[in-house]
């Protein structure tokens, strides 16, 4: 390897893994702040709360490296720019093209890290999350329940005020969600909630139950307690031990989502096949029909209803239209399904290239930063991650739009999941166009920005 090519990867190594470790550290902070409420105070265990984090952490290191290589290269060749190496490689006839060797070396080792990571390793942390999501649902249930606001468990809605210890409230409000079945309320001045194998103990304390009972008197009921137990089974509310989370499309690796694409497409060919027959059965049954519509006045008129060959008849006919309708139904049927598992190909489609696009995306800003960061001539941390975040959410509202058009079958999955690095692919040959044939404007407009992010408020 060249000296220079070396001397380059130098450069972006240190950047990247302190990019990598900043972001990380922000959007975990992020998250951590975003569900505070459901951690601290609860009684969990660190060990439940390190898992909880651990399993997160692989969706935001997802995000995090390719935005991490956009800022690197930005530092890198904003550093070596401003300190005028830039134009030393230049006048020794080093051309820009170049600087992509090693930019894209590192780029390719980043991405044959990712694309595994993303095809086995984060959709079974992803699966893991919600396992452990449901596990702490089932053993804590009182952690989805918030203060002063209404919540619903299977067919209770639950009123709680404020929290007095990690499984008691006052102040409760208990009412069906059916009021029409079963007008009953209950009011309780504190309550604790408690987990078993088998089901939720709602232990109410000093309260009454408000019953409205439907008939001629419209009778009303109000008793007092002291006590009262209401118990919810797990099996009611889907939360029992035997349940088997089946993996959603976020969840599955490689092997699983092609699997599932193909059955889903043989299912589609199975029903289609299904109705080109009952269509052929159908044209077949039609002819029949019209023959015995056809026969049946006459031997009718000949023989007589009472004839034993005009019953046949006439039974046949019947069956024969029986059999119509039926197909006819059936036909309808398919084609109510036959949407459905497109809807359904077109979201693990989009999946897996999900998958692969954004590890891709690492070697496109890689060709996005090595122009922004030797016409901005700045190697600072801050003006690298300004510009990364505005192309990084240019970016991401790209592929957000595009995974909702391809899973609403707006537009080919490949497509959706691929347009945002097309589109920034364009931005940044452009980019690396315009700088490798020093265009002195748009140098300046970049020096401009950077100016404004730069200039010091009065």
């Amino acid at each position: 390897m060249k000296i220079i090519n070396k001397y380059i990867l130098r450069e972006l190594i240190p950047p990247f893994f302190l990019s990598v470790f900043i972001l990380v550290f922000v959007l975990l902070t992020q998250f951590m702040v975003k569900h505070l409420d459901r951690f601290l105070g609860k009684g969990l265990s660190l060990s439940i709360i390190f898992k909880f984090i651990l399993f997160h952490s692989a969706s935001i290191i997802s995000l995090a490296i390719p935005m991490a290589m956009l800022v690197a290269t930005m530092m890198a060749f904003g550093r070596l720019s401003s300190d005028n190496e830039i134009t030393g490689f230049k006048s020794t006839g080093v051309s820009y093209f170049s600087f992509l060797k090693p930019g894209l070396l590192f780029g390719i080792i980043a991405v044959m890290l990712m694309i595994p990571f993303n095809l086995w390793i984060l959709p079974e942390m992803n699966h893991n999350l919600r396992k452990l999501s449901y596990q702490i649902s089932k053993d804590r249930p009182d952690l989805d329940i918030k203060e002063n606001m209404i919540n619903s468990i299977y067919e209770k809605v639950i009123y709680v005020g404020d929290q007095l210890t990690a499984t008691s409230y006052n102040d409760i409000v208990i009412f069906n969600k059916d009021s029409h079945k079963n007008r009953t309320t209950i009011l309780a001045n504190t309550g604790h909630i408690t987990s078993l194998e088998d089901g939720i103990i709602l232990d109410l304390n000093d309260g009454s139950i408000h019953e409205y009972i439907s008939s001629n008197n419209n009778e009303y009921r109000k008793t007092y307690f002291n006590k009262y137990k209401i118990l919810i089974p797990f099996e009611d509310i889907n939360l029992n031990n035997n349940k088997v989370l089946i993996k959603q499309n976020r969840e599955m690796n490689i092997n699983l989502l092609l699997a599932t694409i193909k059955n889903k497409k043989n299912e589609i060919k199975n029903l289609s096949d299904s109705n080109i027959k009952n269509k052929l059965k159908i044209d077949e049954l039609i002819v029949e029909k019209q023959n015995l519509n056809s026969e049946l006045p006459k031997m009718e008129k000949e023989l007589g209803e009472k004839d034993k060959k005009y019953k046949d008849k006439y039974i046949r006919l019947s069956q024969v239209k029986t059999l119509i309708n039926n197909l006819e139904n059936s036909i309808k049927k398919n084609n109510k399904i036959i949407p459905h598992f497109k809807s359904e190909i077109n979201r693990y489609e989009v999946e897996l290239h999900r998958k692969f696009s954004i590890p891709i995306a690492c070697l496109v800003f890689i060709l996005l930063g090595i122009p922004l960061g030797i016409v901005s001539k700045k190697g600072s941390f801050s003006i690298s991650i300004a510009f990364s975040l505005g192309f990084f959410i240019l970016y991401w509202s790209l592929l957000t739009v595009g995974e909702f058009l391809g899973d609403e079958g707006k537009i080919n999955p490949a497509i959706s999941m691929w347009l945002g690095n097309i589109i920034l692919g364009f931005i940044s040959m452009y980019l690396f166009y315009i700088s490798s044939f020093g265009n002195i404007k748009f140098g300046e407009k970049i020096k401009s920005v950077k100016n404004l992010l730069t200039k010091p408020r009065i």
